[in-house]
C-alpha cells in the first residue's frame, strides 16, 4: 500500500519540482537564490511577507500545506480548490509594531475543477513625524508610509488528489511623495497522498522584476551631486515546502501537525512547525515556532467553529513574539456557506 501511494506521488511531485524549476530558471530570473543570508537587507516590499491569518500564525507559519481555507491565496493558491465551502470569505487584522495595523481580505470560490480568488491587503504606518538633521524630535510636519497590494488567483484540480495554483498581484508603496509599484506573482502546489489526510504543499511567493521609486532622488545637499534616479531593489521573493498530517486521538478529538521548510531569498533558512489540538470539532488550541529567526518565533493562539444559520464560522486568535518589538496580536474570521444539508431553518 505504502508502495502504491509513493509511485502515485511521483508524477504530482514531479510536477511542483518541474513548476520550481521552470521559475528558478535563469530566464525567470532569481525566484529562488542560493545562501540567502548574505543576501540580507536586499529586497524591499517587505509588507508583503507579514504574514495573515491568525490560524496560520498560531501554527509557527507552518501553513504552505495547510492553506486550505479563507487565507489559501496568501499562502498557496492551489489551496483554492481544498477550501471547506464552494465560496469563502476572509478577513484578517493584525496588531503589529509602532502603531502599525495590517488588513487583509479575500474572497474565494470554485467549482469541479477550477477555482478563483481576489484579495487585498492594506499596511497603515500612521502619521510618522518628519525630522531633519536640525531637527531631530520633528519638524512639526508629518507624512505616511503606507503599503497596498491586490491580488487575482487561480487555481486547477489536475486530478481529484492535485491541484496547481497561481496569483498575480499588483504592489504600490507610497512613501511620502514616492512611489513604488511593481507586478509579482505566486505560484504553489498541494497534492494529498492518500494516506490519511497527509498533504504535500509547495509554494514560491512574491517573485517578478526588480522594485524602483518613481520619480527624482531629493537633492543630497550642498557638494553633492544628485542621482538621476532611484536604485533598484529585488522582490521579496520566498520559496516553502512543507507537510501537513491528522491524527485521531478520540472520536472528537484530533491532533493537527505541520511542517515547513522556508527560503527567503535575503535571510537564512529557516524550519517552521506547529500543532493544532481539536475539540469536539469547537475549539482548537495551537502552538508553533519557527527557528532561525533574529526577533522571537514563538506562536500560539485558538479558534472556535461556529454555525449559525446558513454559514459555517471560525473566529481565530494568535499571538506571536516578535522580540524586541514587543507582542504582535492577530485576529482572523473566516466564513463560508454550510452545505444544505447543514442548515439550520
Amino acid at each position: 500500500m505504502v508502495t502504491r501511494a509513493l509511485s502515485a506521488m511521483a508524477r504530482p511531485l514531479g510536477s511542483a519540482l518541474l513548476l520550481l524549476a521552470l521559475a528558478g530558471s535563469p530566464a525567470a530570473g532569481d525566484v529562488l537564490e542560493l545562501y540567502g543570508d548574505e543576501n540580507v537587507g536586499t529586497a524591499g516590499a517587505q509588507f508583503l511577507r507579514l504574514p495573515v491569518g491568525a490560524r496560520a500564525v498560531g501554527l509557527g507559519r507552518a501553513y504552505v500545506a495547510c492553506a486550505v481555507d479563507g487565507p489559501a491565496a496568501f499562502w498557496n493558491p492551489a489551496g483554492i480548490m481544498r477550501t471547506p465551502g464552494l465560496a469563502n470569505l476572509f478577513f484578517s487584522h493584525v496588531a503589529y509594531a509602532a502603531d502599525i495595523d495590517l488588513e487583509y481580505a479575500s474572497y474565494s470560490w470554485r467549482r469541479q475543477n477550477y477555482g478563483f480568488a481576489f484579495s487585498g491587503s492594506m499596511l497603515r504606518s500612521g502619521e510618522i513625524r518628519r525630522t531633519d538633521e536640525l531637527h531631530q524630535e520633528g519638524t512639526g510636519d508629518t507624512f505616511n508610509a503606507n503599503q497596498f497590494a491586490l491580488a487575482a488567483s487561480v487555481a486547477k484540480a489536475m486530478t481529484d488528489r492535485f491541484s496547481l495554483g497561481g496569483t498575480a498581484k499588483v504592489y504600490q508603496e507610497n512613501l511620502d511623495d514616492y512611489e513604488v509599484r511593481g507586478l509579482l506573482m505566486d505560484l504553489g502546489a498541494l497534492y494529498y497522498t492518500g494516506l490519511g489526510d497527509l498533504r504535500v504543499g509547495f509554494a514560491v511567493r512574491n517573485f517578478g522584476p526588480d522594485l524602483k521609486p518613481g520619480g527624482r532622488p531629493p537633492s543630497a545637499g550642498p557638494g553633492y551631486a544628485a542621482p538621476l534616479e532611484f536604485q533598484s531593489f529585488q522582490a521579496p521573493t520566498s520559496g516553502s515546502f512543507g507537510l501537513a498530517y491528522t491524527w485521531r486521538l478520540g472520536e472528537r478529538t484530533t491532533l493537527l501537525t505541520t511542517s515547513d521548510f522556508h527560503h527567503p531569498t535575503d535571510a537564512s533558512e529557516s524550519f517552521r512547525g506547529g500543532a493544532e489540538l481539536g475539540l469536539a470539532e469547537r475549539l482548537l488550541l495551537r502552538g508553533g515556532y519557527e527557528t532561525n529567526r533574529a526577533e522571537g518565533g514563538l506562536a500560539a493562539g485558538f479558534g472556535v467553529n461556529l454555525a449559525r444559520d446558513q454559514w459555517r464560522i471560525r473566529l481565530d486568535y494568535a499571538v506571536s513574539d516578535m522580540g524586541a518589538f514587543g507582542t504582535i496580536h492577530h485576529v482572523s474570521i473566516d466564513l463560508s456557506p454550510l452545505p444544505d444539508g447543514r442548515r439550520r431553518r
